[in-house]
């Protein structure tokens, strides 16, 4: 055999040395049960973490605006809360509810400087959703500055509103943030050739609902972060041939194999003096499902996987 043929048979033998020394240390780690969960943790995967990035979608009903302003004009409270469901939709990490006909209004929950809380947790539970976000424009206003005279004559209109929001954990019974944002509008026209009519009701109506869109696009960051701090909670709808029926399912993020606790409703508490509604204080587990399919669109069958004595209205919650 030949000098070169020699060297070409070495070489080739060094290569697979190498291939199988790559291959070795690859095979021994992933063998090696302590050395993948160190990597796996060096990747910052975790069960705490994991656990947060499949929660459930909550679900969360925006009622209309309190307009509080002086300022009437097309039901610029209704827009607002129109605006809200719309930038939550589209984010898809909430579920918001269009099958909920009844006409909810902010101010129906007020009374003074007051929420009424107590009634406002009871209307949530009664619609089965987890969060309720109630908002009041608490002053709008509109100005419109430029040349007095000439022929084409530069306008500038501005709009400015200021929003409050308060969002309410309907499971614990608390508020658990309250947001202040203001927003503004404006535009430059020549008066010679504003075909809009800039001085009429409709273009201030208009300028106002930009800044309404406005300062509610900047609440839905600290929304969202506020809603996904909060567990996830559902409730068995039925109960019937051995099967347990439950109000969350695809739409919501669970998939087949979920196991879920089911604890016991628990108990609204009063403050004794005053009579303030304080919250609900935790129920007790009764024992656990298993998610076995879907129906509708988001709604789940499961079988009983742990405990008994299961009833229509128990609180439900992600193991």
């Amino acid at each position: 055999m030949g000098s070169s043929s020699r060297k070409k048979i070495i070489g080739l033998a060094g290569l697979l040395v190498l291939a199988g020394c790559s291959r070795s240390n690859a095979y021994r780690q992933d063998q090696n049960p302590a050395s993948s969960g160190n990597a796996a943790a060096e990747r910052g995967y975790s069960t705490s973490r994991i656990e947060s990035m499949g929660q459930p979608r909550k679900r969360v009903i925006v009622f209309d605006f309190w307009n509080d302003t002086p300022n009437k004009a097309n039901e610029l409270g209704e827009f607002g809360a129109d605006e809200l469901r719309r930038y939550l939709h589209q984010t898809q990490r909430v579920i918001v509810p269009t099958d909920i006909k009844a006409k909810l209004a902010t101010e129906e929950f007020i009374q003074g400087d007051k929420v009424r809380v107590s009634q406002l947790i009871r209307e949530g539970r009664k619609l089965g959703v987890a969060v309720m976000v109630i908002g009041r424009m608490s002053r709008s206003i509109f100005r419109q500055r430029g040349d007095e005279v000439g022929l084409l004559r530069q306008k500038q209109s501005l709009a400015g509103v200021d929003i409050e929001l308060k969002i309410f954990d309907v499971a614990g019974g608390r508020e658990i943030m309250a947001i202040a944002k203001s927003g503004d509008s404006s535009t430059n026209t020549l008066v010679a050739l504003d075909p809009n009519n800039t001085s009429g009701p409709e273009f201030r109506t208009e300028m106002l609902k930009m800044a309404v869109r406005n300062a509610v696009e900047q609440t839905v960051p600290e929304i969202l972060k506020s809603v996904e701090k909060l567990g996830w909670e559902g409730r068995i709808a039925k109960i019937s041939s051995g099967k347990v029926f439950v109000n969350a399912g695809k739409a919501s993020g669970l998939v087949p194999g979920d196991i879920l606790r089911v604890l016991t409703q628990g108990d609204d508490i009063y403050d004794p003096v005053t009579g303030a509604y304080l919250g609900r204080s935790a129920g007790q587990v009764k024992g656990t499902l298993e998610v076995l399919d879907f129906i509708g669109p988001d709604g789940a069958v499961s079988e009983i996987h742990t405990g008994s004595n299961f009833q229509e209205g128990d609180a439900i919650r992600l193991y």
